[in-house]
């Protein structure tokens, strides 16, 4: 009996506990974009912006030697795995608050882990008027390793 019990209430707690992962999966789902995304969202219809421009590891090297600027928008944590040379750190949580520090007049080139928040920056930059912007494709797993 003590068994049937035990195995009743072992199966409730099962259940319960199955029931809160749907409704924290529901709850995430439901919650509104991060900052950065949503002012992704703000952005001027594509129409009327420059399309965005990709490029690889070995053109972003050769302009940054030509004095163009890495922007590098991983967290600050994610450094610790490398970036590249003279890079900028601007997280795209914060890029909304620190346009000023990247200048209109150079080539920006933006990279993040693996490209996905380096394409997002790159697209929110051009609706800020930006021109000289460059997605870094696939991010720094991507870079080049000597």
């Amino acid at each position: 009996m003590k068994k049937l019990m035990l195995l009743a209430v072992a199966s409730l707690l099962v259940f319960v506990a199955c029931e809160g992962k749907k409704e924290e999966q529901a709850q995430v789902q439901a919650q509104p974009a991060p900052v950065a995304e949503q002012a992704v969202a703000k952005q001027a219809p594509a129409e009327e912006r420059p399309a965005m421009q990709s490029i690889d590891w070995d053109k972003a090297l050769e302009m940054n030697k030509n004095g163009a600027i890495f922007v590098d928008v991983r967290n600050p944590p994610e450094l610790n795995e490398g970036y590249a040379p003279e890079a900028k750190n601007v997280p795209l949580g914060e890029l909304k608050d620190r346009l000023a520090e990247l200048p209109k007049d150079k080539d920006l080139l933006i990279y993040c882990r693996s490209g996905r928040r380096s394409e997002a920056a790159t697209n929110y930059l051009l609706s800020q008027g930006y021109t000289r912007v460059y997605n870094v494709l696939g991010g720094y797993l991507a870079f080049p390793q000597k």
